[in-house]
């Protein structure tokens, strides 16, 4: 494996990548999937009547500083995904997307699935943050502390999860996908579901995560995941 700071693992060579350079970076990938994902987007927000999404991005290495409005971010820590709507900004740490790579950022600590994780698990937490940034410029989240969001945390999540599979599937569609490409997610969703006995959960089991996702994934129709936004915390 390269030095985190030099590159990926250099045994990933999957058919999704086709067109990034032999030895680029986490940092170039995580761009390169950004971009796929606002391809895919943008003409069909601007083909509903709405403007074509726009959104910032930061993903710092190893030792670099986390600048956001957010709060809910913590400058020093290595291992962080979210994006933050008072910025319009989505925050992937280099870090944490090794270790959703390699398998080892785990939330769930319940018996892991039988699948391996894997660049597409990347791939998903970058099209699932952008999800949100789909939310806000719709008015589903807040912009502002000070504005109430219209669904509940869990739901927005998992109505995330849901538009993640859309964009999965048109990357299937494109026939991009690796056969292991989706089981790299299942096994990521099993290590950052939140534990079933949880109370109060704001993302969704890994079950419920999961389900999501393959609703996205099945339908490839972004109104599928309308359902999500309107159920309880």
């Amino acid at each position: 494996m390269q030095d985190f700071a030099q590159g990926v693992p250099a045994t990933f060579n999957p058919a999704f990548k086709t067109e990034l350079p032999v030895d680029y970076t986490m940092y170039d990938y995580l761009v390169y999937v950004l971009n796929d994902v606002h391809a895919y987007w943008s003409p069909l927000m601007t083909g509903d009547g709405y403007p074509a999404p726009a959104v910032t991005y930061s993903f710092p290495g190893a030792g670099e500083p986390i600048f956001t409005d957010c709060a809910l971010s913590a400058p020093n820590d290595p291992l962080q995904a979210f994006y933050c709507g008072a910025d319009d900004q989505i925050v992937i740490t280099q870090e944490m997307a090794l270790q959703l790579w390699n398998g080892t950022y785990k939330i769930n600590y319940e018996p892991p699935v039988e699948y391996d994780a894997g660049d597409f698990s990347v791939a998903f937490v970058v099209a699932h943050e952008y999800a949100h940034n789909l939310q806000t410029e719709l008015g589903w989240l807040p912009v502002t502390g000070d504005q109430k969001p219209i669904t509940t945390s869990r739901s927005t999540e998992l109505n995330a999860d849901c538009l993640t599979g859309v964009w999965a599937n048109s990357v299937y569609a494109r026939g991009l996908l690796e056969t292991t490409d989706i089981q790299e997610v299942m096994r990521t969703l099993a290590d950052i579901g939140e534990d079933s006995s949880k109370l109060n959960k704001t993302h969704g089991t890994p079950k419920e995560r999961t389900d999501a996702f393959l609703l996205g994934y099945n339908s490839g129709s972004a109104p599928s995941c309308d359902p999500y936004l309107t159920i309880p915390q």
